[in-house]
């Protein structure tokens, strides 16, 4: 929304969603109530999105029911077909008030059967990413940093992370208002401010 009239805005600088085979892979938590209070906040907060938390901060400040204060900038924003991928890139400020200045950067890089996510914070600050999947999809983890992503339908989408630390938490949707859905968040810590998640498909 416009700077002007942020009132409906989360903190979700560089989230995501993503679709694969006709079903929902990766969703934002959504929204299922208004005014003020502590499940409206999170709702609204970064650790409710696809995307990265700093020093458990939320990347633009909200409040209130309705309120923002220092929001989020955009900016080294890029897009390129380099042979057979397409690459998409950009940056935002919104944790440059943290000590040490940190900026997060975010690429992603699809090609044929694959995607790549990649995260870097600098300077390097605790952070993790954070990847809601749809209630639908069912979460395997094997021995180390990979697993599998069950889609309802059958296909498997099959995930790796290169990170420090990786766990699975529960947590709820929101497809629409007075709706919570219990689904579950891969989490990635960032190792040395950089972290990585690969999918393949066939």
């Amino acid at each position: 929304g416009p700077d002007y009239l942020p009132g409906h805005a989360h903190a979700d600088t560089l989230s995501f969603e993503l679709s694969l085979f006709g079903h929902r892979i990766f969703v934002n938590s959504g929204t299922s109530v208004y005014g003020a209070g502590t499940e409206r906040l999170r709702q609204r907060g970064t650790a409710a999105h696809n995307t990265v938390v700093v020093s458990g901060h939320d990347s633009s400040e909200v409040w209130g029911g309705f309120r923002v204060a220092r929001r989020a900038g955009p900016s080294e924003v890029r897009i390129a077909e380099k042979r057979d991928c397409l690459v998409a890139e950009g940056a935002h400020d919104g944790y440059r008030r943290l000590p040490g200045r940190p900026m997060h950067r975010r690429r992603w890089s699809l090609s044929a059967g694959r995607l790549q996510i990649a995260d870097e914070v600098a300077p390097a600050a605790p952070a993790e990413a954070r990847f809601h999947l749809h209630p639908d999809v069912a979460i395997e983890r094997g021995e180390g940093s990979h697993g599998t992503l069950h889609l309802a339908s059958g296909e498997i989408v099959g995930w790796r992370a290169r990170a420090a630390e990786i766990r699975i938490e529960e947590t709820t949707w929101h497809p629409e208002f007075g709706r919570s859905i219990p689904n579950k968040c891969l989490v990635l810590s960032l190792s040395d401010g950089r972290a990585t998640l690969d999918l393949n498909w066939e």
